[in-house]
């Protein structure tokens, strides 16, 4: 494990490294588990969607680790809010703007196949507020979902679990939002209950990093008890290698370094820049000629290429007024560890 202690900085490496693994195997998934000639190969795609759970998991942690960081507290909440909104709406606005003007350049083309987005104030409110689930309205892109599971968890953790600070009240917290997920409740996919385990799970690696205690060995192996009996072996065994590389990795790997960076640029475009590849490929002629796996991977270096653009343009100027916001009356001598993270 990693040695925190209040003298040294300590980069986490690991998370960043997730990060950009999560956002390729949703990629892969989107864009590989449907192609015809390989099914074995589309098969070990389709299991990309699995990153999404490893992207709750690291979210529990940074967004704990960050606020723990600077001594956040309850009576901080709409500061909090707003640090996070500047942070993520952004991107996510503007990706939905381009995704109704591009459906709707889209559907002027005779060749066309899909329909245009109406634009429907009610239905853009609704992404705005991150309440699409609990409306009439169909998300304008599926990958957004994620997003309002991330908002109430935000809601959740902001006003809920910082309310005291002793371990036990913690711990409890932990195992009682876990157990929320046995609940049966309708619409249970788009309420962040139903992914509590795996947001607890990145929370509590945040004390075991801090104190390799009995205890706080203990809470994670709770938490992914309740994971396996929920989502089975598979997600078991991809959140908890996930929580062992969080945990212990150190070594240096530039290009995930950089795939986890535009990770959230990535993610949010990525179903875009597919139809839009994929439409130039067949309109051009070109993709007909290509081998499936040559075709994907021009698809995904499009991707990446446009994540990266929109990062720089979008997503970090937003990083950086977002961080410029701080929580008031910090105890500046509050133990620092930088995790290489847009948070």
């Amino acid at each position: 494990m990693i040695n925190v202690d209040d003298t040294k900085t300590k980069t986490i490496l690991g998370v960043q490294y997730l990060r950009g693994i999560a956002a390729i195997s949703v990629v892969l998934c989107h864009f590989g588990s449907g192609i015809k000639n390989y099914p074995m190969l589309a098969q070990i795609f389709n299991a990309g969607q699995n990153g999404v759970q490893v992207f709750f998991l690291i979210s529990g942690f940074i967004i704990i680790f960050s606020m723990n960081a600077e001594n956040y507290k309850t009576n901080q909440f709409f500061r909090f809010l707003v640090k996070r909104s500047i942070r993520i709406d952004p991107s996510y606005f503007i990706t939905i703007i381009l995704t109704i003007v591009v459906f709707k350049c889209l559907s002027m083309l005779p060749s066309f196949k899909g329909q245009s987005i109406p634009f429907i104030p009610e239905q853009f409110l609704a992404h705005i507020f991150y309440i699409v689930p609990f409306t009439k309205y169909p998300f304008y892109n599926h990958v957004f979902w994620t997003l309002c599971i991330e908002f109430q968890f935000y809601l959740l953790i902001g006003l809920i679990y910082f309310l005291n600070n002793s371990s036990l009240y913690k711990m409890s917290f932990l195992i009682l939002f876990s157990l929320t997920c046995l609940i049966p409740i309708s619409n249970s996919y788009y309420l962040v209950f139903t992914y509590a385990p795996i947001f607890s799970l990145g929370i509590s690696l945040v004390s075991l990093l801090k104190k390799g205690s009995v205890v706080n060995y203990l809470v994670p192996l709770i938490l992914l008890a309740f994971i396996l009996i929920k989502f089975g072996v598979l997600l078991f065994v991809i959140l908890f290698i996930t929580s062992i590389i969080i945990l212990t990795f150190t070594i240096e790997i530039k290009p995930l370094f950089f795939l986890g960076k535009i990770s959230y640029s990535l993610y949010l475009t990525h179903s875009l820049i597919q139809i839009i590849t994929a439409g130039l490929l067949k309109r051009l002629f070109i993709k007909p000629l290509l081998n499936e796996l040559v075709a994907l991977l021009v698809e995904i270096i499009v991707a990446i290429l446009t994540g990266y653009i929109f990062y720089l343009l979008i997503e970090k100027p937003s990083k950086i007024v977002s961080k410029k916001i701080k929580y008031a009356n910090n105890d500046q001598t509050a133990l620092v560890i930088n995790i290489p993270v847009d948070l």
